[in-house]
């Protein structure tokens, strides 16, 4: 009975629990809910208040605030992510697609100076060679129908005398 070694599959990664598509999800589902209970809150305390117009102008005022704060302090956090995006992408470019590309023209290099020694060393020979050999059977093929004309036209002379 022979042992063959198990194949094995490379260990599974470790999937976190939040990535940060869910954090940014979560984070954006957060905020428009404490945005809609601020709302909530400020129409009850002015429905307690005895609907005084101008204390619900400040309300909505500081209520929108608030939201502007918020949105700003979004708009840093997603500055932030987009960053840390760029430094990983240049961080793959770096690590990843300057190898590949260095041994593509590596590569590309040894391929055109391959061509250029069979070019050198094979095929011009061979070119050579093969227009000497046409040559040479073109100048038999016309020294033989040189020869075939005049004995041809000898034999045609001497008929007609």
């Amino acid at each position: 009975m022979t042992d063959t070694p198990a194949i094995s599959s490379p260990p599974a990664e470790k999937k976190s629990r939040f990535n940060l598509r869910m954090i940014v999800i979560l984070g954006s589902a957060a905020l428009i809910g404490l945005m809609v209970l601020l709302f909530v809150i400020a129409l009850v305390l002015t429905l307690v208040t005895g609907g005084d117009f101008a204390a619900t102008i400040r309300v909505i005022r500081d209520l929108v605030i608030i939201f502007l704060s918020l949105e700003g302090i979004l708009i840093i956090l997603s500055i932030a992510i987009l960053a840390l995006q760029v430094a990983r992408l240049v961080n793959l470019l770096q690590t990843e697609v300057k190898p590949i590309l260095e041994n593509t023209q590596e590569t590309i290099k040894t391929a055109q100076t391959t061509v250029e020694f069979m070019s050198e060393n094979l095929t011009e020979p061979v070119i050579r060679a093969s227009g000497f050999l046409a040559g040479t059977s073109v100048l038999i093929t016309n020294l033989f129908g040189i020869r075939r004309a005049v004995r041809h036209s000898d034999n045609h002379t001497e008929v007609k005398a």
